[in-house]
């Protein structure tokens, strides 16, 4: 190597070296920081005034059709075989990587009591919920995330006939990683995993505590943190409406009573407790990203469904 090229070839490596080590100004957010989750709740949820009238069939009106006309009652009908296949940060104490929960508990899916049963859906108030993170950027409280997940309710008959719900993306702002980056990368890898569950009783007496209603999905993949960097915008933009991976029961009602008169109570079902747990891990190495397989929601709903209302009865 030309002597006069050294010095210059040892110069251009240790450069190199030193930007791979240095940390992204947008990464390391983790000093004094804070998680807080609000949920959204308004009435009439769903406009059941608005809804088509749905015809159930028996064995003998479904006889007189014929195999090529549609009999199905309005709904979700067709399977929407979701892959359960899933790109998932592995759970790793590195540098490159962060973990972080949030949590509510003592909720309340909807607004009345109901006498018709544990899955009766009318008044739920459930619409949504948001996450924040801040932390301490300099002597002075910044904000590092705000995403917003919103009930999907394009299609009421599947909470209304399969007592099952899903969820969407309506906004995400990404500011700040809580994992290192480093200096030469400014894209962050996140997965949400948002639980859902609930404890009650059923009319027999029976207790369930803490039990599992549903899990969802979110991940973002080489999410730009540089908001003056090609394409920013257009990444986030295209997140809005993105429906979740997964999917929930409908929170069931416990059995109890209300009170009707002086000295008089009649059995009624309860307004419905559950909290939201969401589970959020970021990493700013692709090497942190394995295969997995995650649980199939929509499975789990059809073999454990019949199950679990029976319990409730």
């Amino acid at each position: 190597m030309n002597y006069l090229i050294k010095p210059f070839f040892y110069a251009s490596v240790a450069a190199v070296i030193l930007n791979s080590c240095s940390a992204s100004k947008q990464g390391y957010a983790a000093k004094n920081d804070e998680v807080k989750m609000n949920i959204s709740e308004k009435p009439d949820v769903i406009d059941y005034a608005a809804l088509q009238q749905q015809n159930v069939p028996d064995m003998a009106g479904r006889s007189d059709k014929g195999r090529g006309e549609f009999t199905g009652i309005i709904g979700g009908t067709i399977s929407l075989a979701t892959n359960a296949v899933k790109q998932m940060i592995a759970k790793n104490k590195a540098k490159f990587n962060a973990e972080y929960t949030y949590g509510l508990t003592d909720l309340y899916f909807y607004d009345q009591l109901s006498l018709d049963g544990p899955f009766d859906p009318l008044g739920l108030q459930f619409s949504g919920f948001k996450l924040v993170r801040t932390f301490d950027n300099g002597g002075k409280m910044d904000t590092a995330l705000v995403a917003e997940f919103e009930l999907d309710a394009v299609n009421p008959y599947e909470i209304l006939n399969n007592s099952v719900f899903r969820l969407k993306l309506k906004s995400l702002q990404l500011n700040y990683a809580k994992a290192k980056v480093p200096g030469n990368n400014n894209f962050l890898n996140m997965d949400f995993e948002i639980i859902f569950n609930s404890s009650y009783v059923n009319s027999n007496g029976a207790l369930f505590k803490n039990i599992e209603l549903g899990k969802f999905y979110f991940f973002l993949r080489q999410a730009p943190l540089d908001k003056n960097a090609a394409g920013y915008d257009d990444y986030y933009k295209n997140l809005i409406g993105k429906k979740l991976d997964g999917q929930s029961f409908i929170v069931p009602r416990s059995f109890g009573y209300h009170i009707t008169g002086k000295n008089n109570a009649q059995p009624s079902y309860s307004q419905g407790a559950y909290s939201i747990t969401v589970n959020v891990k970021e990493s700013s190495k692709n090497s942190f990203v394995n295969q997995m397989i995650i649980d199939n929601s929509g499975q789990l709903v059809e073999a454990l469904g019949g199950a679990l209302k029976k319990q409730l009865k």
